[in-house]
């Protein structure tokens, strides 16, 4: 297993925010039984969609209405998931340590990583929808570094993408899909000091931010 569920500890409760650029912010949601997680926004402003419980949910802005997506054919979920550039589909990480591409609107999920003795925590989608950044991480040993990867968003190879020593976290695509940008601790010798960096997709170049 990748992770187990994280849950609410006795007393805490979640809370759903949305805040604008101008420092304006709005409560949403409040739970005491789950804890929500990765808030992302449907493609036309409508909704949230968040992990929870294993599950995936989408929240209404306007009635703050929770619902469960019906997915089939997925372990329970980690909080790393990304929809596609149309906002149709959405791709997941599981707690199997794979990835899984899904209809938003439910329904079965297609697994899109091989058994190749990684853990696969996704990340990022190409602004065309054709690739994949994520973290690999040897036999789901966490004291090991995260390995920054690639692979189509239909499955087969991947590649590593080399931006040094150190370990990697959060790739995500620039808007014109020429660079990733994620978080390294290629450019630091103290531990949990990372900085935020590009590489350009073609893995030939990686500078600091």
């Amino acid at each position: 297993m990748a992770d187990a569920i994280r849950t609410l500890q006795p007393g805490q409760r979640c809370e759903v925010w949305v805040a604008s650029v101008s420092g304006q912010a709005e409560l949403l949601f409040t739970s005491t039984d789950v804890l929500f997680e990765a808030p992302n926004w449907t493609l036309d402003g409508t909704a949230l969609v968040l992990n929870g419980d294993g599950k995936l949910w989408t929240l209404d802005v306007d009635s703050a209405e929770l619902t469960t997506v019906p997915l089939t054919g997925i372990p329970d979920l980690n909080n790393d998931h990304v929809l596609s550039p149309d906002g149709a589909d959405i791709y997941l990480s599981a707690n199997d340590g794979h990835i899984y591409r899904a209809s938003l609107g439910g329904g079965p999920a297609q697994r899109i990583t091989d058994e190749d003795g990684t853990f696969h925590f996704l990340h990022g989608v190409s602004p065309d929808g054709k690739e994949l950044a994520y973290v690999g991480i040897e036999a789901g040993d966490y004291t090991q570094p995260g390995r920054l990867m690639t692979i189509a968003s239909d499955g087969g190879a991947t590649a590593r993408v080399d931006v040094g020593r150190g370990h990697c976290d959060g790739p995500e695509y620039s808007p014109d899909g020429k660079w990733i940008y994620l978080n390294t601790e290629s450019f630091t010798s103290a531990p949990g000091h990372a900085q935020l960096a590009g590489s350009a997709v073609t893995g030939a170049d990686s500078s600091s931010f």
